[in-house]
């Protein structure tokens, strides 16, 4: 069974380590990375990793286990098994490491409350202030962030909301923003400087994590 063949590519382990850094990421992303490869057909690399740390208990167990123990794993040839204890014999030679702190997403919690709004094969493009407990206002139900975006139009419906400042979203399914919906973004960015309608942030969610275009518009 190939799992990493049905994931999208920005959620599979490697590229997900790559976007939101090693601390992000489970243990079992984690040694899929070191791995590499699974057994061919029959066990991708997820599951693999998956398999290896149930049989030992977990990372400390992995951590633990001599060469010999690694090699009795179905899977775990002399490349895999050396692969392992040289990441732990490193890990042990640098000593410990703080984690790094990562900031606070000032939009966690709207993300997630527009999230909860849209139905996982629907598109919405909504809008919500930035004060606390705003409530979500629909701009384009099956509509997102393309050359159809008409600026104008969004904003007389935000100024007929209240004075903001405006955070705007498409939610929907599939992967990171289009080049389409990035060029929609600055022109929502730029109408809203040019007429004085205070909209902070443009951003792209999808199932799992979201975008934010407004910085690549300013």
């Amino acid at each position: 069974m190939n799992r990493l063949k049905t994931l999208a590519p920005e959620e599979r382990p490697r590229e997900r380590m790559l976007r939101m850094g090693p601390h992000q990421v489970a243990d079992t992303e984690l040694l899929a990375v070191l791995l590499g490869t699974g057994r061919g057909r029959v066990e991708d690399a997820l599951a693999l990793a998956e398999r290896v740390l149930a049989e030992l208990d977990g990372t400390d167990g992995l951590a633990a286990a001599p060469m010999a123990r690694l090699l009795k794993i179905n899977g775990i040839g002399p490349v895999k098994a050396t692969r392992i204890r040289a990441a732990f014999e490193l890990s042990l030679r640098a000593g410990p490491v703080e984690p790094p702190e990562h900031p606070v997403d000032p939009f966690a919690d709207l993300v997630e409350r527009m999230r909860g709004q849209v139905a996982p094969s629907d598109l919405a493009l909504l809008a919500c202030s930035a004060a606390p407990d705003a409530e979500t206002i629909p701009l384009a139900l099956g509509e997102g962030l393309g050359p159809r975006t008409r600026p104008g139009a969004l904003l007389v419906r935000l100024l007929g909301h209240g004075p903001g400042p405006w955070r705007v979203a498409v939610v929907r399914g599939g992967g990171p923003p289009t080049a389409a919906e990035r060029e929609a973004g600055a022109r929502l960015m730029a109408a809203a400087a040019l007429v004085g309608v205070p909209v902070d942030a443009v951003l792209v969610v999808n199932r799992s994590t979201h975008w934010l275009v407004s910085d690549e518009a300013a």
